[in-house]
């Protein structure tokens, strides 16, 4: 028996799926036969990335809705918005939810300097938002996931959580709740499956902006790696697809870091 792919005639929501990792996983997903939905949060650019991946793939399923997540305040209402746009274009639940978002605010303050509203700012976004993400699901039974363990959330962490630089205690703290918040919900939404992709430095346009793409600092972070390579959003792509397509996976991290905590 030829062995399946799992992901064809699926429908995949890609929370953030117009820019980096999202992106690519968006176009993995596509590229195995998922229907997709992703977010951006201009028109402008998801207009864009929603034409890219048609044009990458004419003959696939892909749409979009625009998703301000930045506000604790509309939230939850912007979620809900989001996950109702998505089953309406897949007529009917989702088998996947990806969650790749992020507001950049992963730098720019000193712990000296660091305040309780700097600090709390990250969590919106990277951590608030898949918490709800997971109260809508679990407050509408069947209505935005399939109820079964071919279904599955992933989530996004970092390596910093695990090996710290200089720097890094204003912002850090979410990466570790995020992959707590992993567990429980693995548990609380079983057997929907919850899982969390842990990447290293991955060669985004964010990683660009915020290197302003100097090839001495991405060439440090190669050199402190044991495959003393970038790691790619194609790449790290693949782990998503893993979490999605393994009904053995629950409640686990995932760690694509290029051995750099072997170093």
């Amino acid at each position: 028996m030829a062995h399946p792919n799992f992901l064809l005639n699926s429908s995949t929501l890609v929370i953030g799926g117009s820019s980096g990792i999202g992106f690519a996983v968006a176009s993995a997903a596509l590229a195995n036969g998922s229907k997709v939905h992703i977010t951006s949060v201009t028109s402008e650019k998801l207009s864009t990335k929603v034409t890219q991946l048609q044009s990458l793939y004419p003959k696939a399923h892909v749409k979009g809705s625009v998703a301000d997540l930045g506000s604790p305040e509309t939230l939850e209402a912007n979620l809900q918005a989001v996950l109702d746009a998505a089953v309406n274009e897949a007529g009917g639940p989702l088998d996947h939810i990806v969650y790749t978002s992020g507001d950049g605010a992963i730098g720019g303050v000193t712990l000296a300097e660091v305040t309780a509203q700097r600090a709390l700012q990250p969590f919106t976004v990277r951590y608030l938002g898949p918490l709800l993400v997971g109260k809508l699901v679990a407050a509408n039974p069947g209505k935005y996931l399939k109820a079964a363990h071919t279904s599955s959330i992933t989530l996004t962490s970092g390596v910093l959580a695990h090996r710290p630089r200089p720097g890094n205690s204003p912002v850090i703290g979410v990466a570790g709740a995020v992959e707590v918040l992993t567990k429980a919900l693995a548990v609380d939404l079983a057997p929907i499956r919850v899982n969390v992709v842990i990447p290293g430095l991955v060669n985004t346009e964010l990683v660009q902006r915020l290197t302003g793409g100097n090839a001495d600092v991405l060439n440090m972070f190669k050199g402190a790696s044991l495959t003393k390579e970038l790691g790619t959003p194609e790449g790290s792509a693949e782990a998503y697809l893993f979490c999605m397509r393994s009904a053995l996976a629950t409640g686990q991290g995932f760690h694509i870091e290029n051995g750099s905590l072997l170093v």
